[in-house]
């Protein structure tokens, strides 16, 4: 008599594997993040606007703290430009701080019309801009290396053009008028915030060019097999960015009504903290125009709204690394990276 034994693989009914854990975690933190600075810029306003009730919730305050930071804003999208092509520009603050000395050193005296003065200022940085992307591109460069050695050229071309002294003699009052522009008393550098960014988001999220940056950033080697000119893609990319950079000294140039070779290079931190935080809201775990913006302002919030309360100056920049580390951690992880 034969036996006949049958037997059923038996299901694991165990707790789930780490590694599926883990990506359920990280696509719930996808999801409450996708809002989170909106929801945390309402919360800071909310809580400022209780402590500081005299200072901080005013209509005045508002105007401020959007346009002194319009030129945070422009510079935050210069860098966000080139951290999704996956480089670094170092020298953002140091090409902002070119352009905020030149268009009122030029417009001084009547050296040059204003408007003249102005292009030439962007233009000089975005020539900065496409040589830094010549540097990377076809001389193979490290970015970081590159564009720190840009810094410290530009810094030098400063102080020299400057003879490290702030410009103000002769500036014309005009210069003025960038920023005091007003229409429908909305704030001038509201509005040039506004379509730079709506301009910049067009770019990256309804041409081809916005397609093979992310395609150059997401992978250079499979988006050179793709047939994608990679090295043109990092040269426009970059030279784009020292447009940018060049916009964003004039607004300050033309905040300050003088030109002053000191403003720069503290711009850097700020800008890099601001498209990092961004990448955490909206378009989850990229880099992304709305994100930075919203980064910008609440970052912005954030230093106002202590200052407001008496707290010592050096909260600023320690507010400012405190969010850059948060954000890059942010990134990485909401990005499916090691930390």
């Amino acid at each position: 008599m034969t036996q006949h034994v049958t037997d059923k693989p038996q299901v694991a009914s165990g707790p789930a594997p780490a590694g599926a854990a883990i990506q359920s975690n990280r696509a719930i933190a996808v999801s409450a993040s996708r809002f989170g600075l909106p929801v945390l810029l309402i919360i800071l306003i909310v809580i400022f606007s209780v402590l500081a009730p005299q200072t901080f919730a005013t209509v005045t305050n508002l105007r401020t703290v959007l346009s002194t930071q319009s030129v945070l804003a422009v510079l935050a999208l210069a860098a966000m430009m080139t951290l999704v092509i996956g480089e670094f520009d170092l020298s953002l603050g140091a090409q902002m701080g070119l352009s905020a000395l030149l268009f009122p050193g030029l417009a001084a005296n009547g050296t040059l019309p204003l408007p003249v003065a102005l292009i030439c200022a962007i233009l000089a940085t975005t020539l900065v801009g496409l040589i830094n992307g010549i540097l990377v591109a076809k001389l193979k460069i490290n970015s970081f290396i590159a564009t720190i050695g840009m810094a410290a050229l530009l810094s030098a071309a400063v102080l020299a053009y400057s003879g490290g002294n702030t410009i103000y003699a002769g500036v014309p009052p005009s210069l003025l008028s960038i920023a005091a522009f007003a229409p429908l008393g909305i704030p001038g550098p509201i509005i040039y915030v506004a379509v730079i960014a709506l301009v910049v988001w067009l770019l990256l999220q309804r041409t081809p060019f916005g397609r093979w940056m992310a395609a150059v950033g997401g992978s250079r080697d499979a988006a050179k097999l793709s047939g994608i000119n990679t090295d043109r893609v990092t040269v426009v990319t970059f030279t784009l960015a020292g447009v940018l950079c060049g916009i964003s000294g004039v607004l300050l140039a033309s905040q300050l009504g003088s030109g002053n070779p000191a403003v720069g290079p503290g711009q850097l931190l700020p800008a890099f903290a601001a498209a990092f935080l961004g990448a955490t809201s909206f378009r989850v775990g990229q880099f992304n125009v709305w994100g930075t913006i919203f980064a910008v302002l609440t970052i912005a919030t954030g230093v106002a709204g202590l200052n407001l309360l008496g707290l010592p100056s050096w909260v600023e920049p320690a507010f400012n690394g405190l969010a850059l580390i948060v954000a890059v951690t942010a990134t990485r992880y909401l990005r499916g990276k090691p930390l």
